[in-house]
């Protein structure tokens, strides 16, 4: 039952929050960090790390909760649902049409058992920029001389298998949109950001950005500014904003307001752009990691990532390459901290932060690493 004060008043939002999250304590399960990378010749690896109990800095504990064989050319791509991580063994071979697509790699951190997924569409050359909303995975489509289209990953039932078993059996499934024809491609895509209402995705290009709203497959435009953002960026009730990794990649972390959705203009209805105003960004106080102006002299900096763990909780992981190429390993820099505004309202770490370095072998400069909080 929420609670109240003493005067009766009804409970806030946080208090609301914090009530739900008493009542599933004792039903959740514990999650966990889940770390990919191409750390040995033949493969890649998946390691689950405890963000409660981190590993000392050195190497990272041997064995791997996954181990997988991978392309002799090219790299894997990772995204991840609910408790389900999807492998893309074929990324950059698909690109070229080296060969025929075999079928992706699901694996679920919650049973720890592999299996087969669908084969990945044409036209998606990333899996790793797919953007997940609850239980499905949005990604849109590169294909030049061609429009972009949309394409959902979900479960749905097998019916393939109906004449086997009376028992229905789900599966995962891609499938186009038609009706919901994005307004940019895949590769365009700088930055996105789920909205607090778990349904409509923002999405940010070089100069322009639009919302999805999933629920209806309709595009909007929102004019010609931008996220502040490089990649995913996460919601933070806490911060009251969206947060992620600055778009300029200069080492900071920072924040903005949510977007309104009724700014917005429906995408070839309007000719006239939106007066929304650009939303204001505040930078992190602390830098966090270094830009690929301030890495050693012959060292390389791969693509750093931001994963949010909730309760304003985050891991950042940058990946620097310890000389020109990818034989003379690398080193993780993992950072765990969470994120409040100071009595002047700046943007800044709380107290408590943890930070490990791990050295670990690397085969290929095309992928850095991915990470999920599942």
């Amino acid at each position: 039952m929420s609670r109240s004060d003493d005067r009766g008043s009804p409970p806030s939002k946080r208090q609301r929050r914090n009530d739900a999250d008493d009542d599933d304590a004792t039903t959740r399960k514990k999650k966990h960090l889940y770390l990919a990378l191409d750390d040995w010749k033949d493969g890649c690896s998946i390691h689950k790390l405890d963000a409660d109990n981190m590993q000392p800095s050195g190497h990272l504990t041997e064995p791997a909760a996954l181990r997988l064989a991978g392309p002799l050319l090219g790299h894997m791509a990772f995204a991840a649902v609910g408790t389900s991580i999807f492998i893309d063994t074929v990324a950059e071979r698909r690109y070229y049409g080296i060969d025929s697509f075999p079928q992706t790699l699901v694996y679920s951190t919650k049973t720890g058992a592999l299996t087969l997924g669908s084969h990945v569409p044409d036209g998606l050359f990333d899996l790793g920029g797919a953007m997940a909303v609850g239980e499905r995975l949005y990604a849109v489509t590169t294909v030049y001389r061609q429009p972009p289209s949309l394409k959902v990953l979900s479960m749905a039932p097998n019916t393939k298998l109906e004449f086997l078993t009376c028992i229905p059996t789900m599966d995962w499934f891609w499938n186009s949109l038609p009706t919901s024809t994005p307004p940019f491609n895949g590769d365009d895509i700088v930055t996105y950001a789920l909205h607090p209402d778990g349904s409509t995705i923002f999405v940010s290009t070089k100069y322009r950005t639009h919302s999805f709203d999933s629920s209806h497959g309709v595009w909007r435009e929102l004019g010609d500014w931008v996220l502040p953002f490089r990649g995913q960026a996460y919601f933070d009730a806490d911060i009251d904003g969206w947060v992620g990794i600055h778009r300029k990649e200069d080492g900071y972390i920072c924040c903005c307001p949510v977007a309104s959705r009724s700014a917005c203009w429906n995408y070839g209805l309007s000719n006239s752009a939106t007066t929304t105003p650009r939303l204001k960004c505040r930078m992190l106080i602390e830098k966090l990691f270094r830009s690929k102006e301030e890495v050693k002299l012959g060292h390389q900096h791969l693509k750093p990532t931001l994963t949010y763990m909730g309760d304003s909780r985050y891991c950042l992981i940058e990946n620097v390459v310890q000389g020109e190429d990818e034989h003379e390993g690398s080193v993780l820099n993992v950072t765990l901290f969470g994120l409040k505004y100071d009595h002047r309202g700046e943007l800044r770490t709380k107290v408590r932060r943890t930070s490990r370095s791990y050295s670990v072998s690397k085969n290929n400069l095309l992928f850095s690493h991915a990470a999920f909080w599942m």
